[in-house]
């Protein structure tokens, strides 16, 4: 089957906007997404290396959907091409440091409305995360799987299992991602699938802990996440709480000690303006800050504020997730205070008592 690569495509959008005649760059870019989706299979090269990229280079391979109709998930959109090209841009170099840790810079790593699975399955390829967990509505999930589970290198047990079993388990490996001669290079325990309606928060987070072996770490766990990243996620107004809601459960707060708080991307489309507001007038209520650092983009990607995609990065702000707390036990010392002026009084009321009954 063909594969179409998308650093072939992606070449010639190498030039700045003003370099490449302004306008006519726009079109260029549009044609070419429009292009890539519509092609059944999209290759993405992971060479850690992306100067020694060459034709023969390990590569992600995405089958899309373009005919899917309940949902966008059937396809890779632009800003997942642009998310990962900022992540690698920005963090790439940090896996060259002696630092242990810095290996993979961006850690235990959640994508939120994952889609084909692009972002989440070349962060785990290129080992700028060391775990990606990519979670998804009902509906996207097998889709999300199917690419997931092509791309992942399966590793035999070493248990009790006969050897047609672990032929079994490879047998992805030997005869190719989708079809093609291109072999899995994602390491299976560091991608998973899970569902995660924002909607259905609790639900679906208790669903996968009690999912997980007692062998296993449950990789849904709240505020457990070093890193958080969503592509085209705010696009309904109904759902932009509920989104905040599942960011600020996932997302860790810095402590004392010394733990680093949860770094959070999205790259979006302003698809729907009343979402994108309600995004930053409500994230102060969550804990959350909501900064525009689009420019940010255009030393990686020029084309990126052509196409009108933007780059926001979220703050877990300690001030204000823990404002709705000291407000809270304001409200119980005020009660206690009050509790307590009443017992006082009527204590009063039965000494006075006491003494009129002595009297008496």
């Amino acid at each position: 089957m063909k594969v179409t690569v998308f650093q072939d495509y992606a070449s010639s959008l190498s030039l700045s906007p003003q370099e490449s005649n302004g306008e006519e760059s726009v079109n260029d870019a549009a044609s070419l997404f429009f292009e890539l989706a519509n092609a059944e299979l999209i290759g993405y090269r992971v060479a850690n290396d992306s100067s020694s990229a060459t034709e023969n280079d390990a590569m992600v391979i995405i089958k899309q959907h373009s005919d899917a109709k309940a949902h966008t998930g059937g396809i890779i959109w632009e800003t997942s091409y642009l998310l990962a090209a900022f992540l690698s841009s920005k963090f790439g170099l940090d896996r060259n440091k002696v630092d242990g840790d810095r290996e993979c810079p961006l850690g235990k790593t959640l994508e939120i409305g994952a889609g084909c699975g692009m972002l989440g399955l070349i962060l785990a390829a290129t080992k700028l995360a060391s775990r990606v967990v990519m979670t998804e509505a009902a509906e996207v999930m097998d889709i999300l799987t199917e690419n997931v589970d092509q791309n992942k290198v399966e590793t035999p047990t070493t248990n009790n299992e006969s050897e047609s079993d672990d032929d079994d388990k490879l047998s992805n490996n030997i005869n190719g991602i989708h079809g093609t001669s291109s072999k899995p290079v994602c390491p299976e325990e560091c991608v998973s699938v899970r569902r995660l309606r924002w909607d259905c928060l609790q639900e679906d987070v208790l669903a996968a802990a009690a999912n997980n072996s007692s062998a296993q770490e449950n990789d849904l766990k709240p505020n457990s996440f070093d890193t958080i990243v969503g592509t085209d996620v705010v696009f309904s107004p109904s759902l932009v709480c509920p989104l905040l809601e599942t960011i600020k459960l996932m997302a860790r707060k810095k402590d004392v000690e010394s733990t680093k708080a949860t770094r959070i991307y999205l790259c979006l489309q302003i698809r729907c303006a009343d979402s994108h507001s309600l995004l930053f007038s409500e994230a102060h209520k969550y804990g959350l800050e909501v900064v525009d650092v689009t420019g940010e983009l255009t030393s990686c990607c020029p084309w990126a504020v052509e196409l009108e995609c933007l780059l926001l990065k979220i703050n877990v702000n300690e001030e204000a997730a823990t404002h709705g707390k000291k407000r809270k036990k304001c409200s119980k010392e005020k009660k206690s205070k009050k509790t307590s002026s009443k017992e006082k009084k009527s204590k009063k009321k039965d000494k006075k008592s006491r003494k009129r009954r002595k009297k008496e």
